[in-house]
């Protein structure tokens, strides 16, 4: 059992308004990273939200996931690590995390991450976009202990075990985070090109 995990807890502060709800491409931004996510071959998603719970679950009707609360949301990404791992199944050997706000990662690299780990089992799958850092990331079950410490992102335990970790190389394009309006205008434009 191997879950891909979408981080949608965030208090929007950059952005003023719940950004996660904002229409892209028709559709609210955390409903196109979550189809994402259903169509990439993992045995479930499991969807952490915080102050919006009800609003992101009634965007995500319809889309096979399982929610998850988290009521620390407002003191950072690492209470929505907390949470995952308390929601894990009995039987689960991954967790991929993918953030809500990257709507322009696809079903394409969740399941590369996925794929690799099947074949060759490290303890972590990472992420690069160009030259940059970025989740999605999958972990296997021996790391559950640290993610549910973490306080923040999983940088410092990306760097603590680099020794354990297979990293796969996307465009650097994919890699747009919607935080701020100015992001959000891109990402409309880009939609926009995309369709035409």
């Amino acid at each position: 059992m191997v879950s891909a995990v979408l981080l949608a807890a965030g208090a929007s502060t950059r952005m003023g308004v719940p950004k996660l709800l904002l229409p892209l491409g028709g559709e609210p931004i955390v409903r196109r990273t979550a189809r994402s996510l259903c169509e990439s071959g993992y045995d479930e998603v499991l969807v952490v939200s915080g102050g919006e719970q009800a609003r992101i679950i009634e965007a995500l009707e319809g889309l096979p996931v399982r929610h998850a609360h988290n009521p620390g949301f407002s003191t950072g990404m690492g209470s929505s690590f907390r949470t995952a791992v308390e929601h894990m199944p009995a039987n689960s050997e991954g967790a991929m995390f993918a953030l809500a706000d990257q709507p322009f990662v696809t079903s394409a690299e969740f399941r590369a991450l996925l794929d690799t780990w099947r074949l060759q089992k490290p303890l972590i799958v990472g992420s690069m976009f160009g030259e940059v850092t970025a989740p999605p990331h999958l972990f296997a079950r021996p790391l559950y202990g640290e993610l549910a410490l973490l306080q923040h992102g999983a940088r410092d335990l990306l760097k603590r075990h680099a020794g354990s970790m297979v990293v796969l190389h996307f465009p650097a394009e994919r890699l747009l985070d919607i935080d701020t309006p100015e992001d959000y205008e891109r990402a409309k434009v880009r939609v926009a090109a995309e369709a035409r």
